[in-house]
């Protein structure tokens, strides 16, 4: 029997932020500061003075000269990237790091928040220079892209309070509806599960624009559970909105996955800056300060890696 996915359109409550999502805001920069290029290849001061000149050395020429790191999100996918209470700037574990990362290069960080299934044709015409949107590190990903693996997760199962269904596991879910994020490692991956465990009662996906049209569908009842990473479930039963409407059903993480920014197979030298820009914020604590402020030390790394992904 095939499984059956249905696609959803975006819900009336993400609309109202809708048009915010095309905006391009700069993290960790003043409102005065401006994302014309620089005019020379010295590197931007960063934020804490912290430029690292070694590591501004690493970039591409073109990269140097702009004195700017373009960077691509989709900004639903709280602890990772979410938007601040102006619904305009991008905040977020994701969003933290590439600060720090930007201080470390000498670059600016300019962010661009656009709907998911738009960041790999950015980045593939290079109207972006890399993605950071808790992006999963997959066998399949790696023929095309470049991965630096920063932070290992592993999946969450999101019912409502009360778990009426009884739901623990992967196998729980065989025959019931459950929505997740279109285009994500977690889609792919329930689809997989009606290949296996769930093949004599599949599960009917719903693929949906934003995690937060995944919990809507549990919330009104049209899912039995939204399945995402396990941070991001924790922290939407946590967050106020969640809060006594709905529980994670795993009591520890499912299925462990490396994720990462990722970059095209032809930007190995920012790729190899950004690395070196992690390895010394893993060395000097900074990194493990950025994971527990968002509550997510359990994910820490001890250093990053290259397309480490065995998914």
């Amino acid at each position: 029997m095939r499984f059956k996915i249905t696609r959803v359109a975006r819900q009336a409550a993400v609309l109202s932020v809708a048009a915010a999502m095309t905006a391009t805001v700069l993290v960790g920069c003043s409102a005065g500061d401006s994302a014309t290029p620089a005019a020379s290849d010295a590197p931007a001061a960063g934020a804490s003075g912290s430029t690292d000149s070694a590591l501004h050395d690493m970039l591409p020429a073109d990269i140097k000269a702009a004195g700017v790191l373009k960077v691509g999100t989709e900004a639903f996918y709280p602890p990772f990237e979410y938007l601040d209470t102006d619904n305009i700037t991008v905040i977020g574990l994701d969003m933290e790091l590439f600060n720090k990362i930007g201080e470390e290069l000498g670059l600016k960080v300019e962010v661009t928040n656009m709907a998911f299934d738009g960041l790999l044709p950015a980045l593939d015409t290079k109207r972006i220079d890399v993605v950071a949107a808790a992006m999963t590190d997959t066998v399949a990903r790696q023929k095309k892209y470049d991965f630096v693996d920063y932070f290992l997760t592993g999946q969450g199962i999101v019912v409502p309070a009360g778990n009426p269904k009884n739901i623990t596991g992967i196998d729980s879910l065989c025959g019931l509806n459950v929505s997740a994020l279109e285009g994500s490692v977690q889609v792919d991956m329930l689809e997989q599960f009606n290949t296996d465990q769930c093949k004599s009662k599949p599960i009917v996906v719903t693929a949906l624009a934003t995690d937060a049209d995944a919990m809507l569908q549990v919330q009104s009842g049209r899912a039995d559970a939204s399945f995402s990473q396990d941070a991001v479930a924790r922290f939407n039963v946590e967050a106020k909105g969640g809060s006594g409407k709905f529980e994670v059903a795993n009591k520890e993480p499912l299925l462990p996955v490396l994720t990462g920014p990722m970059f095209t197979k032809s930007n190995s030298e920012l790729r190899d800056a950004v690395k070196a820009a992690v390895e010394k914020l893993i060395a000097d604590g900074t990194y493990a300060d950025v994971l527990a402020q968002y509550k997510v030390e359990s994910g820490a790394v001890k250093e990053p890696t290259v397309n480490a992904g065995t998914q």
